[in-house]
């Protein structure tokens, strides 16, 4: 079974991602990354433009950014590198370097 082919945030473009509970890996390259779902295992790499946490309980992981927004709840948002722009206005949301 040939697998499926990873969704690409190309430059300029924006993927938003939904669901309850997936396990899903996403490419980025100079893209947008909207995450609106719950409790989901979100891993991006490459690099984003932007990436946008509004659901609850999800976590992701960015290999590098220039901006990280979190207005969800209970979501922690982990950065590989870099020192991206941080707006955390949700609920008990981390946003850290790991």
């Amino acid at each position: 079974e040939p697998q499926a082919e990873a969704p690409v945030a190309a430059p300029g473009a924006v993927v938003t991602i939904g669901g309850i509970g997936d396990n899903k890996t996403i490419a980025c390259n100079e893209g947008t990354i909207n995450i609106s779902g719950v409790e989901n295992t979100i891993v991006i790499t490459g690099h984003c433009v932007s990436v946008n946490v509004s659901g609850i309980e999800n976590v992701v992981t960015v290999d590098s950014a220039d901006a990280i927004a979190a207005s969800g709840f209970d979501n922690r948002i982990t950065f590989k590198t870099g020192s991206p722009e941080i707006n955390n206005s949700g609920g008990d949301n981390v946003v850290e370097q790991g």
